[in-house]
């Protein structure tokens, strides 16, 4: 397979999991959407630089992180919920949950979603975030215990499996 058919296929593929990984840093479609424009054109410069093809895949959402870190930088400010994103959580415990997880620090927000939300493996995630594996599945056990503890507060008790 010839390096841009490879390259645009893997776009197609990864489309939708780089909006939302850029959705859950930034908060607004405009803004996921150029953030998402922003990586696909660096991973493009640098695709070439790339030893292996293969692991284009990862290298995209690693470059969503960066360009919506970037759009935060330049940003200097927290940013409200969307109103869009209000709207697909209605009831009161997916809101306290939503609000919850977007407290969360980066370092365990971010591997909590794209292992729920992604369904991305651990192996996959540590790839992106160029962490071990077991720095992964901490922070993903941190971010699921202060999420209980938060939803505890407000006498929301999970049972556990």
């Amino acid at each position: 397979m010839d390096q841009e058919r490879h390259f645009l296929d893997t776009v197609r593929k990864n489309r939708d999991r780089m909006y939302r990984v850029a959705m859950s840093y930034l908060h607004t479609g405009a803004d996921a959407e150029d953030a998402v424009s922003a990586a696909v054109e660096a991973a493009w410069t640098h695709f070439w630089k790339l030893r292996n093809p293969d692991a284009l895949g990862p290298y995209l959402i690693r470059c969503v992180i960066n360009a919506s870190k970037n759009e935060l930088r330049r940003r200097k400010r927290l940013v409200p919920l969307d109103s869009v994103q209000e709207s697909l959580i209605t009831d009161k415990t997916g809101d306290l949950l939503f609000e919850y997880i977007c407290g969360l620090e980066d370092k365990y927000r971010i591997p909590l979603i794209l292992r729920m939300q992604e369904r991305m493996t651990e192996k996959e995630i540590a790839e992106v975030l160029r962490v071990p594996r077991g720095t992964v599945s901490t922070r993903i056990s941190r971010a699921l215990n202060e999420l209980k503890k938060q939803m505890a507060k407000e006498g929301i008790v999970y049972a556990e499996e």
